[in-house]
């Protein structure tokens, strides 16, 4: 009976060039045009938080909604690195840079674990990361998702290497990152849960996750035992309270920080985004609204991974296989506790995907490795080819063509295109009006979200939810089903309102109106410009 054909290693080398090819792969895909999407809704608020702790000082937890500082305190660290000045000046493109270089940081944290994962199947994981289109779109998102599963990765490879004979200093960095991710989201509670259970199944499946030869051997077995845990406990606690506080000030957003998960116990029912139970599953799988979507190919080499970890001849490398199959169980058990939640948007699921992503560059190595023959190797390097090209050109739509169209399952109630029209016919009308005279009030049910953002440098715009008792204003912005409640609030002041509506996001559109004198000043104005440009030799 002839022997299984060992699986082909991969060589520090060519592991190099897989980690360069797969970085230049990423950036290529994250950095450009981070300035052309219009900011959603999320990404707006986040930013004029971020930008008004970095003028205060002081990070204003809100138990209610918004989640931690932790993205924050990564944006205020990034911006005195890439010397981004005052807050006032920052721009979408520069604030998007936060979660490219997460995205970029998240990509190389999977070296840590190559003697994990194998050498290939890191490299076949680095490469599927870098092209996966939910990966690149989200890692273009300023909001909490990619910085979050990059500590979670962190605090998952310090554990790892803590376990095969590492120092204590892993523990220290596996805590810090359970901290951070704390202090970045309060979903991260979901992936500890997770993680417990993947850890009790994998010491009951496999055992040991492989030789502790280093740090604590003295004392009781169970004292043994608990001391490592103690020190990420300490390093996690500590850090999630400094982040909070503020540097040990404010304890109030400490307290919060704990009784805010009574409102997302709440929360979890839907809170209007209800979704079917399969609908993380259609993301990865198949899903077509207008336009066909997959990830197929990561989830069909991610389930190959899990049989692998399972099924596998891990003889050689017990360790491996534990890690495999905690990898496998922790990923089965995020989709499945998200899967149950009412409460769902596409960005949440981002930590199983990536996790699902590790364990397809496993499938692929497995795989790679049981093939025998010539040909079949050819054949299975021309499907791995034309799925990465299948990713790319998806990756290509997702952040370009459909950056801001409904019809990309990652675009989520998202601020529409079409919004961005009235941004310069404000302006234009500001230039018009006298500086004492120029006011716009904004009457929306969400306040008008993203044109704080858009707006934050004028200081007469006003925004509420209801039509006020009486209007002043030189210009008014509101839905159109608000009109006859507005009209009836004029007091003879005359408006005009020009036949078009803005989209501020699916089902939500915007109407202007301007008032009859500032509308005339600014016709005269543009009729006087268009005569010097007429008479300039």
């Amino acid at each position: 009976m002839p022997h299984p054909q060992k699986q082909k290693s991969l060589g520090r080398l060519g592991l190099m060039i897989f980690a360069i090819v797969s970085l230049a792969i990423g950036a290529y895909y994250r950095l450009p045009s981070l300035g052309d999407r219009p900011m959603h809704t999320d990404e707006a608020i986040l930013a004029m938080k971020s930008a008004e702790f970095q003028a205060t000082g002081h990070f204003q937890y809100d138990p209610k909604d918004f989640h931690g500082p932790g993205l924050h305190y990564v944006t205020r660290v990034w911006s005195k690195l890439a010397g981004w000045g005052d807050s006032a000046t920052w721009t979408e493109a520069q604030l998007r840079t936060v979660p490219v270089v997460c995205g970029l940081l998240l990509l190389l944290t999977t070296l840590l674990l190559r003697n994990a994962l194998g050498r290939m199947a890191t490299g076949f994981a680095m490469l599927l990361i870098s092209i996966s289109p939910m990966m690149v779109y989200y890692s273009r998102y300023f909001i909490m998702e990619v910085p979050l599963v990059l500590f979670i990765t962190l605090s998952i490879a310090a554990l790892w290497h803590y376990s095969q004979g590492g120092g204590r200093w892993w523990l220290v960095l596996a805590g810090f990152s359970l901290g951070m991710q704390h202090a970045t989201k309060e979903t991260f509670a979901i992936n500890v849960v997770a993680a417990l259970v993947g850890f009790a199944v994998t010491k009951m499946m496999a055992g040991d996750f492989a030789p502790r030869r280093s740090g604590y051997d003295t004392g009781s077995s169970k004292r043994r035992a608990a001391r490592p845990w103690m020190w990420v406990i300490i390093a996690a606690v500590l850090t999630s309270i400094m982040i909070y506080s503020g540097g040990f000030s404010d304890w109030e957003a400490v307290k919060d920080s704990a009784l805010t998960y009574l409102n997302y116990f709440k929360r979890a029912g839907g809170s209007g985004h209800e979704k079917p139970w399969h609908y993380y599953l259609t993301l990865i799988f198949w899903r077509k609204d207008g336009l066909a979507w997959s990830e197929a190919m990561i989830g069909c080499l991610g389930i190959v991974g899990m049989l692998h970890a399972f099924l596998g001849n891990h003889t050689k490398q017990p360790g491996r296989q534990a890690f495999l199959i905690f990898l496998s169980v922790y990923t089965f058990v995020l989709f499945f506790i998200y899967s149950l939640l009412a409460y769902k948007t596409p960005w949440s699921i981002l930590s199983a995907q990536h996790a699902l992503t590790l364990l397809a560059g496993v499938g692929a190595a497995a795989i790679a490795g049981a093939l025998r023959g010539r040909i079949s190797r050819i054949v299975f390097r021309v499907a791995f080819g034309i799925g990465m090209y299948h990713l790319i050109a998806q990756t290509n739509l997702a952040i370009h063509l459909y950056a801001a169209d409904s019809r990309n399952p990652y675009v989520y109630s998202h601020t529409s295109t079409n919004l961005m029209q009235l941004l310069p016919q404000v302006r234009e009308l500001q230039k018009t009006a006298p500086d004492d005279a120029f006011n716009v009030l904004v009457i929306n049910r969400d306040a008008g979200w993203p044109l704080p953002w858009y707006w934050r440098d004028i200081k007469s715009v006003h925004y509420t939810d209801t039509v006020p008792e009486t209007i002043d204003a030189r210009i008014i912005i509101a839905e159109p089903e608000m009109q006859a409640a507005l009209e009836s609030k004029f007091a003879g002041r005359s408006y005009i309102s020009p036949d078009s509506f803005f989209g501020l996001r699916p089902g939500v559109l915007l109407k202007i109106w301007i008032e009859q004198s500032l509308w005339d000043r600014h016709t005269l104005r543009k009729e006087q410009e268009k005569q010097k440009q007429h008479s300039a030799p």
